[in-house]
């Protein structure tokens, strides 16, 4: 009895340990997996988005030498500033550590033009050369505007954030000061009160009783007369 008692604990016990136990079959698939992905995302940027963004670029400027000033300028300072932006806000601490992973996961994909801009002249491959021919010819003066666009926005978001930083320290001074003058007037007012309230309590104090005049005495009044 004792046995077939303690039977199904014991199998119980022996199942959650072969649960416990890693699967090395399936991190082993899965690390594949990854890999393999990994492998065709940079296939693809480095072979396909190289010439694609140079395409995409050409047919916007229509090798106007101003359209391509003014689109390097414009790409090159909104897909700075914003990025930039977006990743500022995982500086609160309230934001936990995976929602501070997706702020810079959307910041990265809001920079993706500036990033494409990047890897033609940043890569080496046939692909790059190829891309870097097409915007020289089609948009000569985009990608010296776009740094100029990104150099501009760097600028002013770093001006940004020193002035926000100035203001709020400014602002925890003056909330700080003046959480002092009012704990120095509640005390100046407590000790005024104590003031008041003093004549009141020595008003409330029982009068001493007055001295009674004793009858002189016929000598007394003899030698006063």
């Amino acid at each position: 009895m004792d046995d077939s008692k303690n039977h199904v604990p014991r199998a119980a016990a022996d199942s959650q340990k072969a649960d416990t136990k890693p699967r090395w079959g399936r991190r082993i698939g899965l690390g594949v997996a990854a890999l393999a992905l990994l492998a065709i995302v940079y296939l693809v940027v480095r072979l396909f988005l190289p010439v694609w963004w140079a395409t995409r670029i050409g047919n916007q400027t229509q090798g106007s030498i101003t359209s391509g000033i003014i689109l390097g300028l414009v790409y090159g300072f909104i897909f700075t500033f914003i990025p930039l932006f977006i990743a500022w806000q995982a500086r609160y601490k309230r934001v936990s550590w995976p929602w501070k992973a997706v702020i810079i996961g959307v910041a990265v994909l809001a920079a993706t033009p500036n990033l494409l801009t990047l890897s033609i002249y940043a890569n080496s491959s046939g692909a790059a050369a190829k891309a870097r021919s097409m915007i020289d010819i089609s948009a000569t003066w985009f990608p010296s505007w776009s740094i100029g666009g990104a150099a501009a926005a760097l600028i002013l978001f770093v001006g940004i954030a020193a002035f926000w930083h100035l203001w709020r320290s400014r602002g925890k001074k003056m909330k700080a000061l003046k959480s002092e003058i009012k704990t120095q007037d509640d005390a100046r007012d407590a000790s005024a009160e104590t003031r008041r309230q003093s004549p009141d309590a020595v008003a409330d104090r029982p009068e001493a009783p007055a001295e009674t005049t004793r009858p002189r005495s016929p000598e007394q009044s003899t030698a006063t007369d």
